[in-house]
């Protein structure tokens, strides 16, 4: 409720001279964030409920393994997205041709057979666990997929209609695996892969049902464009879940548990924040730039900052809750959360600048960025990763230094632009 009152001052102070259809816009924002938010909301809810118990339920070797099996759902559903998402939404943003979604569709369901053998040969070589994670994850894509199709569409009542039984549905069935099996593949299964019916009841399963009969899309653009937004999601979204393999290798299975319980803790920031960041993108597409002027504003900055402080007061509730529930279970576990829950905010809220990318036509520019960072995190776990205080020290750096470093260049490049057309007029 304080990112919505932060973002609804953002949204009356930043233009008080705005024209009623900006003004508009402002309110449709902030209207399709807030049905975003509680949207995903119901979801995450019901997963963090679900991983919250799983570790108090299970022995903390099992909850370790579980851990681990959703560090790999997560690299895998990154792996097998191939920038779909956000090139789709992109592609018909800029062109409304349908045929984008449905070619996105065709692909997304052709890597799920794709997922099984993979998982299969890595479960045959002896890591069941990842690769079941790997299996999960290919499933689990259908369903963002379609999330994002509804959101490309800006359907918005589809996509409430569809996260509501999404969530009732991991629910359920989550709660039935922990409570009657205590077994982590088959909580996993029933967290990933279950819910995943939900899909039919989306009014963009259309799209999908058509996609075999419809007329394909120039597909060169789509490669091009996907390619860089793929390196770019694939290296980004391990920055947080590699450390855990590297955990994993070489500290026990109370410092597993401990990294994955606070990967499940932030899922209150990445709910805000993602929420935003899926209906601000294709706003910011086509004719909207004022939205994107908005943002890179004194006052979106300062917007920014506040969301900042909001949520760091909000870490010292969470920190407080992991205290009185985990700590036994897993000591230290207070600190850990709070260094990384400061890094992992600001560096999510300064993504939000980083979704210029794509207006400016510059993915490349994200994929440089996350590619060398993930690269300099491997190096620097490798060589200083010996201890858990060390590990989360190293992600939060990477992190932040990151979106830095790209939203430096973004500004830089909007400087150079609007100097541009001074001397132009």
């Amino acid at each position: 409720m304080l990112f919505m009152q932060a973002l609804g001052a953002f949204t009356v102070t930043s233009l008080p001279n705005a024209e009623k259809p900006y003004r508009l816009v402002l309110r449709e924002i902030a209207s399709h964030t807030a049905i975003t938010f509680l949207s995903t909301l119901a979801i995450q809810a019901t997963t963090f409920a679900i991983l919250a118990l799983a570790a108090v339920i299970l022995p903390v070797g099992e909850f370790a393994r579980l851990s681990l099996i959703v560090a790999a759902v997560m690299l895998a559903s990154a792996l097998f997205e191939l920038g779909l998402n956000i090139t789709s939404t992109k592609m018909y943003g800029d062109t409304r041709d349908e045929g984008y979604l449905h070619f996105a569709f065709l692909i997304r369901l052709g890597l799920v057979p794709l997922g099984a053998v993979i998982g299969a040969a890595v479960a045959f070589a002896g890591l069941s666990d990842i690769g079941l994670g790997i299996a999960l994850g290919a499933i689990l894509n259908i369903w963002n997929g379609m999330r994002a199709t509804d959101q490309a569409r800006q359907d918005y009542g589809s996509f409430a209609r569809s996260s509501a039984v999404f969530a009732v549905l991991r629910a359920t069935a989550g709660l039935f695996a922990l409570f009657v099996f205590h077994d982590a593949p088959l909580v996993a299964i029933a967290v990933y892969a279950v819910p995943v019916v939900a899909c039919l009841t989306s009014a963009s399963a259309r799209l999908f049902r058509e996609a075999l009969s419809a007329p394909r899309p120039e597909i060169a653009g789509v490669l091009r464009y996907g390619t860089y937004v793929y390196i770019n999601a694939v290296t980004f979204i391990a920055i947080p879940y590699v450390p855990q393999f590297f955990v994993a290798s070489r500290l026990d299975a109370v410092h597993v548990g401990t990294y994955g319980l606070i990967l499940t803790f932030l899922g209150p920031i990445s709910l805000v924040v993602n929420s935003l960041y899926n209906v601000l993108l294709p706003k910011m597409l086509g004719t909207n730039s004022s939205v994107e002027g908005m943002l890179w504003s004194r006052r979106g900055a300062i917007a920014i900052v506040m969301l900042w402080l909001v949520m760091l007061a909000g870490s010292g509730v969470l920190a407080a809750g992991l205290n009185a529930v985990y700590q036994a279970r897993f000591p230290g576990i207070v600190p850990m959360f709070l260094l990384y829950f400061a890094g992992f905010s600001a560096s999510t809220l300064l993504g939000i600048y980083t979704l210029s990318v794509h207006t400016q036509g510059v993915p490349q520019i994200n994929m440089v960025v996350n590619a060398v960072r993930l690269v300099a995190l491997l190096a620097a776990l490798y060589g200083f990763g010996r201890s858990l205080s060390s590990i989360i020290l190293i992600v939060v750096c990477m992190m932040v230094i990151g979106q830095i470093a790209v939203v430096a260049w973004l500004s830089r490049r909007r400087f150079l632009s609007s100097r541009v057309q001074s001397c132009a007029e």
